[in-house]
């Protein structure tokens, strides 16, 4: 047989196929369909015509082979591997295009579609099969895959679903062609060009050559539709109609060209973020009908959180995780009665006020309260457990984010109040009333003993019943199973459910065991929102919520507990015309008792607080002083805050931390203790108002928090909508965003301040153990005692003179992952070796280097403890 020239070699390396090449230059290869040609390979010692002018074979000859020039290993035809397969997603109401999914989603896909079809997964993916739960969860977890593969379904909420497509051969845009389509292509190709080399690039012809490309082979589809071969990788797709076979006689048809494999493979750590804060988005009224509406808020909020976390934390890798919980569709209440009982007439505004204010009154009635309360921890729990059961490593903090009816309803959860508790403080009260009726009367009823033996069994509850009869009041089934970090709510009339329920400072905030925080936020003009703060103190009212900065302000990401508390600006107004008014008349009491409540029994707050920059000199210096100006704080405004901060003399507003005197604790800290002996500065206003304010009613952080109305927000219609403008609202989503990292950052160096604290405590308690030690021996004098003399007085529980053992354990603890518990004793820096003591002097009994002996005395204490 004839050789074949090198380049026949080449092109049959570059996976034309089943072809043979005609022996002329490269750029005159003609083509044309053949059964495949075998080609020859050189022997170990061929010399070719690179070496001689013959070509001779089988000759061993003397010179060595030259070496070959590294190449890169290129891929033969093979099936797919799951990184090159890509799965998209399209809503057909809502997508024109199919949306690929990210490289980890499409994995998890791909990896599921063939452990159901029996298929084998490739062994670089093969490691991933171990994250495959029982269900595909994808986009960032919020959509689960369907048994037949065709969809995806929302797994918080219903009604959500999306087409989904297995891409395996591409259009040039990148769409994927339809499933039915790709199979068949794909058996094919493979069929074909199974073990074939796939050359480098997207063609193998030059335009030049384009229109002497040959035909391999070709399939026809249904539809009209044929797919044509011209190489490994030159696969084009024709119509066969009459039209378009016409318009490619006359040159004017083009074909489509595919690609197998998406252009780009897919990756593992192409994946969704990791979750840093779980936050659950509770509805309020309104949602009657409109099951999903709560899936749309929480959408839009997740969205805003998305926006300024690339704005505003780039650098950040994981993000919060909002899930909505729908309870208002699971309830019946009334089983319809309402609806039965409503007038014909203006049906529409009727049944809106069914659908929304009725939940207010639901939820008043004695009836009702605890199925709605029920239903609502019902559904937080599931949320709760389905996030669990897909992200069973997630051990982060929950937090609440409620709306409207749905704060109250989150609140009273958290804190377990019933309105049973009510009734019984009634019933005590009327009790002990009763009974101090009957000691006024000479009769002895036995109605008296009754009520006497009901006063008995009640107190006997509450002392061997851990919190009395409100422990069996309250149901059990209404707790959550998590413990709540943050409540914040948005829109929310809690302010007025507590007043109705006679509220005091020390109850309004729950423990911390239940709850971290409470933030109240509201739009300055929604009708159905009421603040928090003044229900500790009625003086609060004059001092303003804090305003939200604009999420593209720098001042956005600073700690909100550092923002100077302020007071309105109308009553600063109404406080200097009373002034000016006291002094005209000379009425020194008169006007004293004016400008101590300056603006009592008058008019509502300006809108000019709401809404207007504050351009005033002493408003500058105040943080949130100007809420809609988004240039950063002055230089001035930022000495004057260290100045106050550090107990300076103040202008303006100045610096006051709102629990000014104590360290959380109700004791007052160093620093204040050192300013009470400095001399008195000027107070501004709002410290006036705090400090005349007992301790034990001031609260600890704030709690009320404005967001910033538009300068269009002053109609009837703006304040409609403005119970409902929270869920667009970017800068609510920064503020979301700022907390929840702030107090990741806190807790990070709270950790670390800990550790600290507890190295530095060991540390002084060795010290302490070592001094001990040093005045033992002064006491006995410069005779040095033996280590067998030293162990019993020195280590063992009864000796005073030491740390317990207790305290040596725990320092041994603390200090084991910076110096072994042998270094401790025995090591350069044990009290012992401080001694100066011979080395053989100091070692303990039974310890390295020296045999036990039977006379010396057991091991000391601390030893036998493990120190």
């Amino acid at each position: 047989m004839s050789e074949e020239p090198e380049q026949a070699k080449e092109a049959t390396e570059e996976g034309m196929g089943t072809i043979e090449v005609n022996k002329l230059p490269v750029e005159k290869k003609v083509f044309e369909k053949a059964k495949p040609v075998p080609t020859t390979k050189k022997m170990v010692g061929e010399r070719t015509e690179d070496d001689t002018t013959t070509s001779v074979r089988g000759t061993i000859t003397t010179a060595p082979a030259p070496i070959p020039p590294i190449r890169n290993k290129r891929r033969r035809v093979t099936e797919l591997r799951c990184g090159e397969v890509r799965w998209f997603y399209r809503r057909k109401d809502l997508d024109s295009k199919w949306i690929p999914f990210k490289g980890q989603d499409s994995i998890r896909l791909e990896i599921r579609w063939r452990q159901d079809h029996g298929m084998e997964v490739d062994q670089s993916t093969e490691s991933y099969k171990a994250h495959i739960g029982e269900d595909v969860v994808v986009l960032d977890g919020l959509y689960r895959m369907s048994e037949d593969h065709s969809k995806i379904a929302a797994v918080y909420w219903k009604d959500d679903e999306a087409e989904l497509r297995r891409g395996s051969w591409f259009l040039p845009d990148g769409q994927p062609i339809q499933a039915s389509m790709a199979d068949a292509i794909e058996a094919h190709h493979l069929q074909y060009f199974r073990g074939q080399t796939i050359p480098e690039g997207t063609s193998m012809f030059s335009d030049k050559e384009a229109s002497r490309k040959p035909q391999l082979t070709e399939l026809q589809l249904p539809e009209n539709i044929e797919v044509k071969w011209s190489s490994v990788i030159d696969v084009f797709l024709y119509s066969t109609t009459k039209a378009s076979r016409f318009l490619r006689y006359v040159t004017w048809g083009k074909d489509t060209k595919l690609r197998r494999g998406f252009e780009k493979e897919a990756e593992w750590e192409d994946g969704s973020a990791e979750v840093s804060h779980l936050i659950l988005v509770v509805h309020g009224i309104g949602q009657k009908g409109y099951e999903n509406l709560i899936a749309k808020n929480t959408e839009q909020i997740r969205d805003g959180i998305n926006l300024v976390m690339e704005k505003q934390y780039a650098e950040e890798k994981s993000r919060p995780m909002l899930l909505p919980v729908e309870w208002r569709s699971q309830l019946i209440l009334d089983d319809g009665q309402t609806d039965w009982i409503t007038l014909p007439k203006m049906s529409s505004v009727r049944n809106t006020l069914n659908s929304t204010a009725m939940d207010i009154m639901y939820y008043q009635s004695p009836l009702y309260r605890q199925e709605i309360v029920g239903g609502v921890v019902k559904s937080i729990n599931s949320v709760y457990s389905l996030f669990k059961r897909h992200n069973p490593s997630y051990n982060g903090p929950v937090s609440i984010f409620a709306h409207s009816l749905g704060s109250v309803i989150s609140y009273d959860i958290i804190s377990h109040w019933s309105p049973l508790l009510l009734y019984d403080e009634y019933v005590a009260n009327a009790i002990k009333a009763q009974l101090e009726e009957q000691q006024n009367t000479t009769q002895n009823s036995e109605a008296a003993d009754s009520m006497r033996m009901l006063q008995e069994v009640r107190d006997k509850l509450q002392k061997e019943m851990e919190g009395g009869i409100k422990t069996v009041l309250q149901a059990r089934e209404e707790s959550l199973q998590f413990q709540v970090a943050n409540l914040f709510c948005v829109g929310s009339p809690l302010g007025v459910f507590l007043v109705m329920r006679g509220a005091k400072a020390d109850t309004i905030i729950p423990p911390k065991e239940t709850v971290n925080r409470i933030f109240n936020v509201f739009h300055p003009y929604d009708p159905v929102a009421y603040r928090l703060e003044p229900l500790y103190a009625s003086e609060l009212k004059d001092i303003r919520p804090v305003k939200l900065f604009a999420y593209t302000d720098q001042r956005s990401k600073k700690n909100y507990d550092d923002i100077t508390p302020d007071v309105y600006k109308n009553y600063m107004k109404k406080k200097k015309a009373a002034e000016r008014k006291g002094m005209k008349n000379g009425d020194d009491k008169k006007s004293s008792k004016k400008v101590t409540d300056p603006v009592a029994n008058e008019d509502e707050i300006d809108e000019e607080d709401e809404v207007d920059s504050d351009d005033s000199a002493s408003n500058a210096r105040s943080a949130c002083s100007s809420p809609r100006d988004l240039s950063p704080v002055r230089e001035e405004a930022g000495r004057n805050s260290e100045k106050n901060a550090s107990g300076g003399k103040s202008g303006g507003s100045g610096w006051l931390p709102w629990n000014k005197g104590t360290n959380g604790n109700g004791t007052k800290s160093e620093v204040e203790k050192a300013k009470e002996v400095q001399p008195e500065v000027k107070m501004s206003e709002a410290e006036k108002i705090i400090s005349s304010i007992p301790e034990d009613r001031r609260p600890q952080k704030r709690i009320d928090f404005n967001v910033q109305p538009a300068l269009t927000d002053k109609s009837y219609w703006s304040v409609l909508k403005s119970h409902f403008s929270y869920w667009t609202n970017p800068d609510l989503a920064m503020f979301l965003v700022n907390i929840i990292y702030q107090q990741r950052e806190e807790a990070a160096k709270l950790a670390a301040d800990q550790a600290v604290a507890e190295e530095k405590a060991c540390e002084t308690h060795v010290e302490t153990a070592m001094e001990q030690v040093e005045e033992k021996r002064e006491k006995a004098g410069t005779e040095t005692p033996s280590t067998a003399s030293l162990a019993p007085s020195l280590f063992t529980p009864s000796s005073t003179s030491l740390l317990s053992v207790d305290t040596a354990v725990s320092c041994k603890d603390n200090l084991s992952a910076k110096t072994p518990s042998s270094e401790l004793l025995r090591g350069s820096e044990s009290p012992l070796s401080v001694m100066n003591l011979p080395r053989e002097e100091h070692l303990l009994p039974d310890a390295p280097g020296r045999l036990p002996t039977p006379n010396r005395p057991p091991p000391p204490v601390t030893e036998r403890c493990g120190i």
